[in-house]
């Protein structure tokens, strides 16, 4: 306070503690994409584009501010009803109508940015899977459990036992044979297949060119149950997608270059050329197999290797180009 006849200037705080309240994406605005993000990714795009730079634009099935209710009906959940909440942290959403149509809207929005960016819209569903593990995947010992895999919220479960006449299996980890559970293994995977089928019908209704990729991470499919419901073999093909992009970053940073190289050639037993085929590099340090795994996949004829990603890139000040590889052959004479 002041008091014009008084020398002296008293301050005083109004200002009362509260909490941050819950904040939740609203899944009915349109765009879904806020003004922000459209500006600074058209802003982003056009530079690219400027450079004669293609573009990838990619999303996974990870909410930041999901709604976990069961009202809402968008998330992944374990057999107990667990939200399916991971350490980025997100909501894992799962695959139902309701959470295709907010998906699809997503990438629909992304693709007039493109567009208007001067881009053929070129669009990746990213991590677009089952959940992998009964937990969130974080080290030992502060890994929560969830109760089990997370096939079970209710969409999923209903439209199981509508077509199977029987409840779904419960599945408390991924170390199930595929062979032993046939309509689960189809079923899971055919829902994945018909979300990401919608999403690109739908975007191609407005933008008939647009490319789309999907991103499959090996290192965390190693399971054969996980591998059974995570590639939808008769919706990913070669006719379907532009390009097949492949990644196993727990393989980079473990110095495991030979499960990276058979995961690098995963695409060509699938059926997909080199020119159909992409690659994901985790970028690491020195210790890392990181640059012989780019060589790697460069050296296929792929359509691409992505860097990944590129604030650690710049952060890092990898040089470029990237130093071509220091081996030479040598002939010795008998």
């Amino acid at each position: 306070m002041y008091a014009p006849d008084s020398p002296d200037l008293t301050a005083t705080s109004s200002v009362v503690a509260g909490e941050d309240g819950v904040w939740l994406t609203d899944l009915a605005a349109t765009p879904r994409l806020n003004r922000a993000m459209r500006d600074w990714t058209r802003s982003f795009f056009t530079a690219l584009n400027g450079y004669g730079i293609d573009a990838v634009a990619a999303f996974s099935t990870e909410l930041k501010d999901g709604d976990t209710s069961v009202d809402a009906g968008i998330a992944q959940r374990g057999p107990d009803g667990d939200p399916i909440l991971l350490p980025t942290p997100s909501l894992q959403t799962n695959f139902s109508p309701t959470s295709t149509a907010f998906w699809r809207q997503v990438h629909a929005d992304c693709a007039a940015v493109m567009s208007d960016a001067g881009i053929q819209p070129y669009l990746q569903m990213g991590e677009v899977q089952w959940w992998y593990f009964p937990n969130d995947g974080t080290d030992p010992p502060d890994r929560p459990p969830y109760s089990g895999m997370p096939y079970y919220d209710d969409y999923t479960t209903t439209q199981f036992e509508a077509t199977y006449g029987r409840p779904m299996h419960v599945f408390l980890d991924n170390t199930a044979d595929p062979a032993d559970f046939p309509d689960e293994a189809n079923f899971l995977a055919s829902l994945l297949g018909a979300y990401t089928d919608n999403i690109i019908a739908y975007v191609l209704t407005s933008h008939p060119t647009a490319r789309f990729e999907v991103l499959y991470p090996f290192d965390v499919n190693q399971s054969s149950f996980n591998k059974a419901v995570n590639f939808p073999a008769s919706s990913w093909t070669p006719a379907t997608l532009t390009c097949l992009k492949t990644e196993g970053l727990g393989f980079t940073f473990t110095k495991r270059l030979d499960a990276s190289e058979e995961g690098i050639d995963l695409g060509a037993v699938l059926g997909f050329p080199a020119a159909q085929r992409s690659h994901l590099v985790g970028l690491g340090d020195s210790t890392a197999s990181w640059l012989k795994e780019a060589r790697i996949a460069s050296g296929k004829g792929f359509e691409s290797v992505v860097l990944f990603a590129l604030d650690q890139f710049c952060l890092i000040g990898y040089p470029v180009p990237m130093p071509a590889s220091p081996r030479r052959a040598i002939r010795f004479r008998p």
